[in-house]
């Protein structure tokens, strides 16, 4: 571990807060290391080396990648909220370093927080990259499924993208995990803000073969008129 790495764990553990991180522990359902700090006290941190790094957009990938690498969910959203904050600097061609990334995600949590406010940023500078999103829903690792949609919540909820959030969905809406099923339905209720009876066709086709919780979770922002529900 880096110098720097080490200064952020031990400013992280000098607040730790054994009763948050019991409640951490309970809350998430697999296993997760963590430290059990609010979220204002991560936010203050990275805040900190933010501004230490500012302008050295290498030094702050080296360093959430180290933090990342821990599987520590307090560290990594050290890291990864540092790193959002330099959301304009954030390409294409970071792509394929952050795809190595998801390995070390542990939990949806962190998972959506890299890819909502950084693995977003690149498919949106470099589209083509929804060709691999697409590919990760093939794989063997529910958080890479997952994170396969929730890369494009920030993109569909502004109407963009909408061919690509099928594309995925269409791999992913039998599912079996219900982390991959929430993830789509959140993709999938994103879109649905602008194109609201383009998502209702797409959930009544896939009525009869999605699980009850997508097609809910889908549904959720959609004129009362619209939703599709599983039939009882």
């Amino acid at each position: 571990m880096s110098e720097l790495a080490r200064r952020v764990t031990a400013d992280v553990e000098a607040i730790r807060n054994p009763k948050r991180e019991a409640d951490h522990r309970r809350y998430f359902r697999e296993e997760i290391k963590t430290y059990g700090l609010a979220m204002p006290d991560v936010k203050d941190i990275a805040a900190k080396y933010y501004k230490e790094l500012k302008g050295d957009l290498s030094g702050a990938m080296g360093l959430t990648e180290e933090l990342l690498r821990t599987r520590n969910l307090t560290l990594s959203d050290v890291g990864i909220h540092m790193l959002r904050r330099f959301k304009r600097h954030i390409k294409g061609a970071h792509f394929p370093r952050l795809d190595g990334w998801v390995d070390f995600l542990t939990n949806w949590a962190n998972t959506d927080n890299l890819c909502c406010g950084v693995i977003a940023l690149a498919v949106k500078d470099d589209p083509s990259h929804i060709e691999s999103l697409v590919e990760w829903t093939g794989s063997g690792n529910r958080w890479r499924r997952r994170a396969a949609a929730v890369s494009l919540v920030p993109l569909v909820r502004k109407g963009d993208m909408l061919d690509a959030s099928f594309r995925v969905a269409d791999r992913l809406m039998t599912d079996g995990d219900d982390m991959v099923r929430k993830g789509v339905g959140w993709m999938l209720k994103e879109a649905s803000k602008v194109h609201p009876q383009e998502i209702h066709d797409y959930l009544v086709k896939w009525k009869p073969d999605a699980p009850a919780l997508t097609l809910r979770y889908a549904s959720e922002k959609l004129p009362k008129e619209l939703k599709v529900y599983k039939s009882r």
